[in-house]
């Protein structure tokens, strides 16, 4: 009789693990759904992790990973891809017998600053490494979409989203219905659609009160240039006691942030998954977003999806929902709200809203994460 085999030994690999970045959060959930069972011994492998609770082989560059004896010992490679690193050359290179690479996708040229696109133009190239990859979890139908048009083989493509798993989940009926507030969170760049927004606000002419918009986002990662840009913008249009920028926030004051605003706006150009939608969604904030990349999928029809780069008909949603949110919420069991999905109570989205974010709980995914790997593996 055979001996039970040991725990798989997983290496997940990526640049960093370093707080409040996106790829990075999904770089832990995927040390911790491992971490939490006996059948998997996780170790991280990147250049900086900003994590004690992780066991960390610091990697300088591709050499350093492809000379740790606990990484060419490893039985699988996770490679969480969504930015160029010669981390991700490993690939193409001797190491684990199973290599699997999470993609995030990339930000296309044309939607970022000319300083940044020779970056963007060597991380669309190494896409072409990651078909060295055993399997592809795209983060997104999306994505998968996005590695289908580049002729990889549908065959190894499993759709695996991300977790989100905070802020707390919240009721949009028990929020108060003067003023309406309209919050954004994410980057400060032009592919965001920020000066969209801000000119969507111009346009709402409503009387003064009846709106709040707040701006979330790391001010030290953002374009300073546009971020200049911008603050002119609401100064030349008098909408400086609308609008106002919050910068960069901690965990408590991001999800009281979100607790507090109805209306949930991502007018971005480019997104390959999109968490703050799905957070807003959890937090009781109805989404207006562009219909370009996997917002519409994010959203999933619990919101309002408007033409990219049309800012009347962004204009024209955000009033929309502006007018009939107090009379929603003083009838929570009426159908006054009008969504994509249709016309639906408060009461009614709250439980569309929870139905859809709950498949992206922790839980949820970290199962789907074990599972594929015991499955890959031979062992499910």
């Amino acid at each position: 009789m055979s001996a039970p085999a040991g725990p798989l030994r997983v290496a997940i690999v990526a640049p960093v693990m370093a707080k409040y970045d996106a790829i990075s959060a999904s770089v832990r959930d995927t040390m911790r759904a491992l971490a939490g069972d006996r059948g998997f011994t996780p170790m991280f492998f990147g250049c900086t992790c900003d994590y004690c609770d992780v066991v960390f082989h610091r990697c300088r560059d591709v050499s350093d990973l492809l000379i740790d004896p606990d990484y060419l010992n490893s039985d699988i490679a996770i490679f969480h891809f969504g930015m160029y690193n010669n981390l991700f050359d490993a690939l193409a290179a001797g190491g684990p017998p199973i290599r699997i690479v999470h993609f995030h996708n990339v930000t296309p040229a044309c939607f970022v600053s000319e300083a940044d696109r020779p970056a963007i133009a060597r991380s669309l190239a190494q896409i072409d490494v990651l078909r060295r990859a055993d399997e592809i979890w795209a983060v997104s139908p999306t994505n998968a979409r996005e590695l289908l048009d580049r002729g990889f083989d549908p065959a190894r493509i499993q759709i695996l989203p991300i977790v989100v798993d905070e802020p707390a989940p919240a009721n949009l009926a028990d929020k108060a219905a003067t003023p309406i507030e309209l919050l954004y969170i994410g980057r400060i760049v032009p592919a965001k659609g920020l000066h969209d927004l801000v000119s969507a606000i111009a346009g709402l002419d409503l009387a003064a009160g009846t709106v709040r918009v707040s701006i979330v986002g790391n001010t030290a990662r953002s374009e300073t240039s546009y971020l200049e840009k911008i603050r002119a913008q609401i100064g030349q249009n008098g909408l400086g006691d609308v609008v106002r920028f919050v910068g960069t926030v901690d965990d408590a004051e991001r999800e009281r942030l979100f607790h507090a605003a109805h209306i949930l706006v991502i007018p971005s150009y480019h997104e390959g998954f999109c968490r703050p939608v799905l957070e807003g969604l959890r937090a009781g904030c109805v989404p207006v977003v562009y219909d370009g990349y996997n917002l519409p999928h994010i959203a999933a029809g619990l919101g309002r999806v408007v033409p990219t780069g049309d800012v009347p008909a962004l204009t024209a949603a955000i009033r929309e929902l502006v007018n009939i949110l107090p009379a929603a919420l003083a009838q929570p069991e009426a159908d006054l709200l009008d969504l994509d999905v249709g016309k639906v109570s408060i009461r009614e989205f709250t439980r569309l809203a929870q139905n859809h974010t709950a498949a992206f709980a922790f839980d949820a995914i970290g199962t789907q994460i074990r599972q594929r790997l015991l499955r890959i593996a031979g062992r499910g």
